[in-house]
């Protein structure tokens, strides 16, 4: 990416060519005295007096006469900052920037008050106090810029890392080091919630390049050769340098909010967050969606606290997107906030909140509050919705119930199933499909199932929803959202629980593959319950690559004892009964076994049988819930999280010990 297109991301290309023109004085000092990084022995009597004329006619009429290149070079003579040149290495290159900063301070001093004033101010006073150049041991990072105030030397507060490599081939350096300079961004990014972009600066011999990483991919931008090659350098060197120094000088003089985060973390990354909902000034009568977002000094009634142990362990990172997640308080009510960085070209979660509030869909959880706090940013939008504490996800809602046996933890797990294939169901007939079913995204909390993660959603091409009205509110265009979240657009989910044709790479997707995805969460949860220590999931999760779990599931559900070989060694009756029901909609057709076909062939059509679902769900009502429907109004809740075990099952449906299995 060229320099001047990363000013025009950031939007300072006025600013920057302000900061240029005044400061050029404090630039051509320190290009002059970094020629000191070529030969220890070089001093400051070597600078041509060639070079300092034309530096002097730079400054001619922008500076007065205390801020004179002879003032700024005299006072950097007194600074001695390069002579440690004679190092090697990696270990050279670093106190070489650490020399510049340095410099740059001792410049800065003799300038008039006037130019001081104009230097740029974050929320620190002035460069040296706005970062700190330290080491991040914790991700074994040798040097990184952080904030002054807070940094404590972990990645929560790490800003820039810098990574420095002898002088060599540059393309050669660039592929050596790029896997650590990813890892380190990633790292970065995982601990701040904050986050736009992370910044690496990589000095590879006397180059300065910046890399950024996005979430969309990185952008590796040249800033310049960053000290001399010769020590006797004519005048034709020293400008290049300048303006290397100047870029660089630009970059960390801005404060966070225009610099890599979306708010002001100068002072903290965890504290009292506050989000103001903003009228879009272009339609005074438009429902605000766009939110600032504050860091308060004290907590309000309307702040919200964000902080590392509140954080929801989950990932979402498929098709490049990412979210934090975290516990909170909200007015004294416990809620869920999540921050979320999608493509800019997807439909906002938010919108398909909207969608499943007009179409009264059951089992979802009510918004509390939302908003966009960047609309673009690389090609990515960042999105804040604030939800409802609908619980915890079931395995865990399961271990908190230990005292229960097997056959009562069993019941409730077919229970939140079949309340979670009624959400499905109802969201299919909306015209809405979740798209991401895992293990996160099917919680209970006191005998209540939702569903909530609806970022990975899409619209039925015949659906109801009104998207002409989303559009217009959620700021996105419709029309190029239609092609990319249309239902029957392949899309990337949690790999554990995916559906074979999705794992396969399958192009077509339907409300099957989202019951498909319940049916695994419910055996995954109970599976969990019977190893010890537990593990991450099913017999046949740790096989390499998505196409070979697909081969091993499709393998273990034509098996005449299928949840005997996925690691579910018992169950109840119930659940059994309810186990063999879906797999029989999910996995056979016309009597005929198809999970093997579904893993050899993507183009594979497996029909939905909606009317077969919906008998199911009759099935469901009566044998699950006695009757009685599941409600979501409150008024009769269904028995999850007590025994149902007078719910009676058919005979044959005590699938493990049968001997009379289907195929």
């Amino acid at each position: 990416m060229p320099f001047e297109a990363l000013l025009d991301v950031l939007c300072v290309e006025d600013e920057y060519e302000a900061f240029k023109h005044r400061f050029s004085g404090i630039f051509a000092a320190i290009a002059l005295r970094a020629i000191a990084y070529v030969d220890e022995t070089a001093v400051q009597s070597k600078i041509l007096d060639s070079a300092r004329a034309v530096i002097e006619a730079e400054l001619t009429g922008a500076t007065d006469a205390d801020s004179s290149v002879n003032a700024q070079l005299r006072n950097l003579d007194s600074y001695k900052a390069l002579e440690y040149v004679g190092l090697e290495g990696q270990t050279a290159l670093i106190r070489y920037f650490k020399g510049i900063l340095e410099m740059t301070r001792y410049a800065i001093a003799v300038l008039s008050s006037d130019n001081c004033k104009a230097w740029p101010k974050n929320p620190y006073a002035n460069l040296l106090n706005s970062y700190n150049l330290m080491s991040c041991q914790e991700h074994n990072m040798d040097e990184t810029l952080g904030y002054t105030k807070h940094f404590s030397g972990k990645l929560v507060d790490a800003h820039i890392p810098i990574v420095a490599q002898p002088a060599t081939l540059a393309d050669e350096i660039f592929d050596s080091v790029f896997g650590e300079m990813a890892d380190y961004a990633h790292a970065i990014w995982t601990f701040q919630p904050t986050r736009l972009f992370v910044p690496v600066l990589l000095i590879h011999g006397v180059q300065l390049s910046l890399v950024v990483f996005t979430r969309k991919g990185w952008h590796n931008v040249d800033l310049g050769p960053f000290a001399h090659t010769d020590n006797q350098p004519d005048s034709r060197d020293f400008d290049p340098l300048s303006g290397t120094i100047c870029k660089l000088l630009y970059f960390l003089s801005l404060p966070p909010q225009k610099f890599g985060h979306f708010c002001d973390v100068s002072r903290r990354i965890w504290g009292e967050y506050e989000f103001v909902r903003r009228r879009d000034s272009t339609d005074e009568d438009q429902d605000p969606v766009l939110v600032d977002v504050n860091i308060s000094k004290d907590s309000t009634d309307s702040s919200i606290t964000i902080a590392n142990e509140f954080r929801i362990e989950q990932t979402i990172n498929s098709r490049g997107r990412m979210a934090h997640k975290f516990r909170v308080k909200h007015r004294g009510e416990r809620a869920i906030l999540k921050l979320s960085w999608t493509p800019a070209n997807r439909m906002p979660e938010s919108a398909v909140y909207d969608a499943l509030k007009a179409a009264n869909i059951p089992s979802t959880p009510s918004v509390i509050d939302s908003g966009i706090i960047v609309k673009n940013s690389f090609g990515y939008r960042v999105e804040y919705l604030l939800i409802e504490d609908c619980g915890v996800p079931l395995v865990e809602y399961l271990q908190a119930q230990l005292t229960l046996g097997i056959d009562e933890l069993s019941d409730i797990a077919a229970s939140v199933m079949s309340q979670a294939v009624e959400c499905i169901y109802s969201g299919w007939n909306a015209g809405i499909l979740h798209c991401n079913i895992t293990a996160d995204s099917v919680v209970v909390k006191d005998s209540r199932v939702t569903i909530p993660d609806w970022g990975h959603a899409k619209f039925a091409k015949d659906c109801a929803v009104d998207v002409d009205t989303l559009a217009a509110k959620w700021l996105f265009d419709k029309n190029k959202v239609a092609g990319d979240e249309d239902c029957d657009a392949p899309t990337t989910v949690t790999p554990l629980y995916a559906s074979i044709p999705v794992l396969v790479g399958a192009t077509q997707r339907s409300i099957v593959d989202d019951v498909e995805s319940a049916f695994f969460v419910a055996m995954d949860a109970l599976y969990k319950l019977q190893v010890d220590p537990p593990v991450v999931g099913m017999v046949g999760a740790e096989v390499g690559g998505r196409k070979s779990l697909a081969f091993m599931r499709a393998g273990c559900m034509g098996h005449c004892r299928y949840m005997e070989a996925v690691g579910v060694a018992k169950c109840s009756e119930l659940f059994a009964w309810l186990t063999d029901t879906f797999r029989e909609y999910l996995f056979v057709r016309n009597g005929e076994y198809i999970g093997r076909d579904l893993a050899i062939d993507p183009e594979f059509e497996r029909t939905v049988e909606i009317q077969q679902l919906e008998r199911i769900l009759v099935q469901i009502k009566e044998r699950v819930f006695g009757e009685s429907p599941v409600s979501n109004t409150g008024k009769k809740q269904s028995q999850v999280g007590k025994s149902s075990t007078s719910v009676k099952a058919p005979r044959h449906s005590k699938r493990l010990q049968s001997k009379k299995r289907r195929r």
